[in-house]
């Protein structure tokens, strides 16, 4: 498999505390924003560039008590300790991750399996403000400090002709902290990471936009 080629930096997650706020504000500072689904019933929004990384601000919906004990006991524990990892950040990047341009993650399957990495495995869905259903794989590793990966999504929903009125034209660079990253992983997925910069720290510590010096967490805070 062409690495390159198939697997590259996907999108990034700003989590908030009030996702009808952030979007307003958001709006305000001239970025078009897209609800993921009817707005009423939506705890994500998306910031779309026409290549590229792309952003996802994010309300955790939360889980009942019954739906984590069944993850619990169902060996999904690894996924609870992401999302509360997540939660962990009031208004903040909690998360980064990695896409494939195929449509399944059938040989980054392998590539974990084969080098006895533990992760999860999950088939998403969800519908679109556009009622269209979309559909995508997940393979989420155990260790949380490491991206998920996503396959492409089916249909692709990414919008055409994409014009921020701020003058955004993208994410230039993103500064992710080395501490407890397991590089070597990295390296065999992600072969051209020119769009990172690694600091001391840990996680994704900020997203620097092309053509704008606007920040989201100066924004959105």
């Amino acid at each position: 498999m062409n690495r390159e080629k198939n697997i590259q930096l996907s999108h990034v997650l700003y989590r908030v505390t009030d996702l009808y706020e952030a979007v307003k504000k958001l709006t305000d500072a001239g970025f078009t924003v897209e609800y993921g689904t009817v707005p009423e019933k939506a705890y994500n929004a998306f910031i779309w560039f026409e290549k590229g990384i792309f952003i996802e601000i994010y309300e955790n919906p939360g889980l009942s008590r019954f739906t984590k004990w069944f993850m619990k006991i169902a060996g999904y524990q690894p996924i609870l300790d992401r999302m509360k990892k997540w939660e962990s950040f009031s208004n903040g990047w909690c998360e980064w991750s990695l896409e494939s341009s195929e449509e399944n993650l059938k040989e980054e399957k392998e590539l974990f399996a084969n080098n006895k990495i533990p992760y999860r495995f999950h088939k998403a869905k969800r519908v679109d403000k556009d009622k269209r259903k979309l559909k995508w794989e997940l393979l989420i590793p155990n260790d949380i400090v490491f991206p998920f990966i996503m396959s492409a999504y089916v249909p692709n929903p990414k919008p055409k002709n994409i014009k921020h009125p701020n003058g955004a034209e993208g994410v230039k660079l993103l500064r992710i902290g080395k501490d407890f990253l397991d590089k070597s992983l990295l390296d065999k997925l992600l072969i051209d990471q020119r769009g990172i910069e690694f600091v001391n720290g840990r996680g994704l510590q900020t997203v620097i936009l092309l053509n704008s010096n606007l920040r989201i967490e100066e924004i959105v805070h």
